[in-house]
């Protein structure tokens, strides 16, 4: 068998092993296949130590989809999925880093002149947060401040939250750790254990290392929290901010005797935010409402398929996933192509990625994130999932009122 058959079929077993609860369109097809090889190289790490690659889960949920992270993408890894694993870590393929969405409560709104004016002083000096500096990212990626308008709450929810949800404007702010000194993908560089494959070269950490990066990612994570929030009461003044919740949906934890990667998906055992309240901001785009959910912890076995049900059997992973939650923060990307399908193939040893089945019957070859054309997948095509799922409860909608990307 040639060398292209074997790599070709290593990445078929990895993406049948890869279980998902997700709108499946064409993003979503195209993640599991990039996918595919983060997930390989994890399996053959394991097996160079002689353990069971059935020791690696790794779930997509409703917002499955690639990344506009070229790193990510170049090295075999989406988005909107869970990367879940025993005995080992893998920070320098996954690359956490603190993002999350804090939702404030404002009193008042100052003028556009001033925020402004207190934006420049943040990207010229820094975000203060203690005695540390740090970095004006809110123009990166798709990091944003969102000044909402309360546009109503769930009448099952009015008196448990009409308290928090009292004021008629919130500000929505999406930011991550961004500082030079905080290194959380290569972290103590030494501690890794490298393992070459066929796909490239991967990075793990074992033992100790993990519970100690761990640790270093809990106190950056705090960092980023604290982060978005000075940025509320710099822009908007501290005695008109409340904090309503500031959860991560991208960071490493150990939950249980698994350790957990959420690319973009909340934990919803636990309860996020200064104030304890189990509630976690879901936004789409700039022009869509946002919403706000309470998490339900976990997916039942009606929504699994005989497929899945069998698989998670066969390989021990049903406890596990029974005790999955996997509430999106967002919609996810989207292509902008009238493709429906995707498929990757190996030529020459390298990867390759294809768009097919249009009406004009053409295919687009690809192998660089950046030929790629995105936008934003909407609620419309995320809420029903969540909603059929039962991933969450709905409590409350906003209408954007001033979305700023600075």
């Amino acid at each position: 068998m040639s060398s292209d058959s074997v790599k070709q079929n290593l990445l078929k077993e990895a993406r049948d092993d890869v279980y998902s609860w997700s709108t499946n369109d064409l993003t979503c097809q195209l993640a599991k296949h990039v996918m595919s090889v983060g997930y390989a190289k994890m399996k053959l790490f394991f097996k160079e130590f002689g353990h069971d690659s059935n020791d690696i889960i790794i779930i997509f949920g409703p917002d499955g989809s690639v990344t506009r992270n070229k790193t990510r993408f170049n090295e075999g890894v989406g988005y909107g999925c869970i990367v879940t694993t025993k005995e080992y870590i893998f920070p320098s393929l996954l690359h956490p880093n603190g993002c999350g969405l804090g939702l404030y409560r404002l009193k008042e709104i100052p003028s556009i002149k001033k925020i402004i004016n207190r934006m420049n002083v943040l990207k010229k000096n820094g975000v203060p947060i203690g005695n540390q500096v740090g970095k004006w990212d809110v123009w990166k990626s798709n990091h944003f401040i969102d000044i909402l308008k309360l546009d109503g709450i769930e009448s099952g929810k009015l008196n448990q939250y009409e308290n928090w949800l009292s004021s008629e404007y919130y500000v929505l702010i999406h930011s991550s750790q961004q500082t030079e000194t905080q290194k959380l993908s290569y972290w103590n560089a030494d501690e890794f254990i490298q393992v070459q494959t066929p796909f490239g070269q991967i990075e793990g950490l074992s033992g100790n290392s993990c519970s100690e990066y761990l640790k270093f990612f809990g106190k950056v994570e705090s960092y980023s929290k604290e982060k978005r929030t000075s940025i509320a009461n710099e822009l908007f003044g501290e005695e008109n901010v409340t904090c309503i919740t500031n959860p991560t949906h991208q960071g490493y934890y150990q939950e249980g005797n698994y350790y957990v990667m959420r690319l973009g998906l909340y934990n919803t055992k636990t309860k996020s935010g200064e104030k304890n309240n189990p509630l976690f901001p879901m936004g789409f785009n700039g022009y869509s409402f946002i919403y706000l959910y309470e998490g339900i912890p976990n997916i039942t076995k009606k929504h699994w398929t005989s497929n899945q049900f069998e698989r998670a059997t066969n390989k021990g992973h049903s406890d596990f996933l029974l005790k999955s939650n996997f509430l999106p923060h967002g919609g996810g990307y989207v292509l902008m192509y009238p493709y429906s399908a995707a498929k990757s193939f190996l030529l020459n040893g390298d990867i390759y990625f294809e768009l097919y089945d249009a009406p004009m019957r053409s295919q687009m070859l690809i192998q660089n994130i950046e030929a790629l054309e995105y936008g934003y997948r909407g609620p419309g095509e995320i809420l029903p999932l969540v909603d059929r799922l039962q991933l969450g409860n709905r409590v409350a909608r906003f209408v954007p009122v001033q979305v700023i990307k600075f």
